[in-house]
């Protein structure tokens, strides 16, 4: 979903500022009323939450890999305008540290993601919620569909937006930037997303509202309701201990991602998802297990061992995500229109001139959730080393990220109490109201 430099045109890359910008800037001024002590590091969370889930790839149908967004749940929970920021600073540092999406497409991908998906997402789901009870099992099924719907959306424009660009930009007969027209991109969006991530999403977010209803049921009203003090939640808690909604969530996941990659591979388990799995290394699959298993041992625990009380299930969840993260790594080929150069070659037959001069527009410093390990040799890395970097990327974007969001949301409170302090202020105390008749 994320888009390289290279494969949309500087122009449309840096036009669809004109729509992103006032967006933004429409959603910090509606994040501004709600911010609080409480709000502010739930905010951060959550971002940390989106870029956790857009590092977990999974296999979807035509031999590539996808992920989820949790875009839709963030504004289920936290609000539209909440969502679009806290997803927006996921996709920027992302970008900028990490290399996933290029720099010239920050505004575009944050289009796609961000404002896009989150705003059909949760559309969708007020419309099937309707006036339903807060805890009710109606409103879980209503953000399962709403986030299938919303990044399917998502999916669709990027598929949109690569598909115009033979048609914007060419010399020659030959397209400068990505080199597939509507006829292929759209298809190729939406059948790795219909058929695979969309649903990833949904059951990623359905349990994730099922999990707020049972634990933090307070969080699922208004957040301005919510933060000025205590109020009462209507509606029956989903009678399941979190345990077994967790468990039937992720065997409905499993399940339903094996019958989709039986589907697309022919019902041949060598093919599933379309991808030839016999190009995959199982020794090297099996030794990264295994050290994965190890650091999980160690570090689960360790973490919820050491964090405060009200953050340990939340950051204890986090580290394992970012732990088993690595399993993606696994998946043989690239996710369309994300892929180096030399996958570009030989997808492609040749290397589009505008994709050979802004590719390397900018490197990041981890570039590919890649940490270089000073006891690891730097080239033809062993899968395990590699999931150990790609741990350690994980663990330091959520900290990076949760730092920003919670710093750039405290200055954005300051501020806005200072606004409100100033247009309060009583006379001859920050203020020079206009005098009228005789002074005495």
């Amino acid at each position: 979903m994320h888009i390289p430099d290279g494969y949309i045109g500087p122009i449309m890359s840096l036009g669809s500022a004109l729509v992103t910008v006032p967006v933004w800037s429409i959603a910090v001024k509606r994040v501004q009323k709600i911010l609080s002590n409480r709000t502010v590091p739930l905010m951060a969370i959550f971002a940390a939450f989106s870029f956790t889930i857009m590092m977990f790839n999974v296999p979807v149908p035509g031999g590539t890999t996808a992920h989820g967004v949790g875009g839709t749940l963030a504004a289920v929970v936290l609000g539209p305008a909440a969502a679009i920021v806290t997803v927006s600073m996921s996709l920027i540092i992302q970008a900028l540290f990490f290399g996933d999406g290029g720099i010239l497409a920050i505004f575009i991908n944050c289009l796609n993601m961000a404002i896009i998906l989150p705003l059909v997402g949760y559309g969708v789901y007020r419309l099937i919620a309707g006036r339903s009870p807060i805890l009710s099992t109606r409103r879980v099924w209503a953000a399962g569909i709403g986030a299938y719907v919303g990044i399917t959306a998502s999916a669709l424009a990027v598929g949109i937006e690569l598909g115009l660009q033979p048609l914007l930009f060419s010399d020659a007969g030959r397209p400068l930037y990505s080199p597939y027209g509507l006829a292929e991109a759209i298809p190729a969006m939406l059948i790795s997303h219909v058929f695979g991530a969309s649903a990833v999403e949904a059951i990623i977010t359905s349990l994730g509202v099922a999990y707020m209803q049972k634990r933090y049921p307070e969080y699922l009203t208004s957040l301005r309701a919510v933060f000025a003090g205590p109020g009462v939640v209507e509606g029956r808690q989903v009678g399941r201990p979190i345990w077994q909604i967790l468990a039937i969530g992720t065997a409905a996941l499993v399940v339903s991602l094996l019958g989709l990659g039986l589907i697309s591979g022919g019902g041949d388990f060598g093919h599933l998802f379309g991808a030839d799995w016999s190009q995959v290394s199982w020794a090297d699959v099996g030794n990264m297990l295994l050290v994965v298993l190890v650091i999980a041992i160690v570090l689960i625990p360790l973490t919820y061992f050491l964090l405060p009380k009200r953050f340990k299930g939340v950051g204890t969840a986090f580290m394992a995500a970012a732990i088993i993260a690595p399993l993606g790594l696994i998946a043989p080929g690239f996710a369309y229109g994300e892929g180096s150069t030399g996958d570009v070659q030989s997808a492609f037959g040749y290397i589009p001139k505008g994709l050979q001069d802004l590719s390397t527009l900018f490197s990041a410093p981890f570039s590919g959730y890649n940490i270089k390990l000073p006891f690891f040799s730097d080239s033809n890395a062993a899968l395990w080393q590699t999931a150990i970097g790609y741990e350690i990327s994980g663990i330091v974007g959520m900290l990076v990220l949760g730092l920003a969001v919670f710093g750039v949301m405290y200055m954005l409170r300051r501020r806005s109490s200072t606004i409100d302090v100033d247009d309060k202020a009583p006379v001859g105390v920050g203020a020079s109201p206009s005098r009228k008749g005789t002074e005495v």
